[in-house]
């Protein structure tokens, strides 16, 4: 996964990555190596391409995030020691359903006390760098699933 810079607070810009890829996408679509699949082979390629689309999206909706994030004066730890000073960029990594992700956000600090991080309790993150969200997404491939699926009954015979 390559590193993404913060997008710029006002949003221009804002998912030109994810535009990039779903370009490059579309482009594949339309080309040879597409047009000389199996159905199969195209659903397991739009799903793996898919989720990278969506990670891309979800990494670009992390970036503007960390780029509107404001400093705050009223940050204090669970210790109770107010955390005066603020720094931007400390990134952690996020695995999701789509893949890893970058999440970078704002560090309030005081002397002699860990870190603290608003950003991570507002987007509801685990306390470390884990997966979160993984339930629903589909762990198969789809010819797996076929594979799975009984065949169709045979109508039934008028008695």
């Amino acid at each position: 996964m390559q590193g993404y810079a913060p997008e710029p607070a006002d949003g221009a810009g804002a998912f030109a990555r994810s535009r990039d890829y779903y370009a490059e996408l579309a482009a594949w679509l339309c080309g040879e190596d597409a047009g000389g699949l199996r159905h199969a082979d195209l659903e397991e390629q739009l799903l793996r391409r898919g989720r990278e689309l969506t990670r891309r999206l979800h990494q670009d909706h992390l970036d503007l995030l960390a780029a509107r994030e404001e400093r705050r004066g009223d940050v204090t730890g669970a210790d109770e020691i107010a955390r005066t000073r603020a720094e931007r960029g400390h990134d952690r990594q996020l695995a999701t359903v789509f893949g890893q992700v970058t999440v970078s956000r704002m560090a309030y600090r005081a002397p002699g006390a860990g870190n603290v991080h608003p950003l991570d309790a507002a987007l509801n993150l685990p306390g470390k760098s884990s997966r979160t969200g993984c339930g629903s997404w589909p762990r198969s491939s789809p010819r797996a699933a076929r594979s799975r699926t009984p065949p169709p009954r045979s109508p039934a015979r008028p008695g």
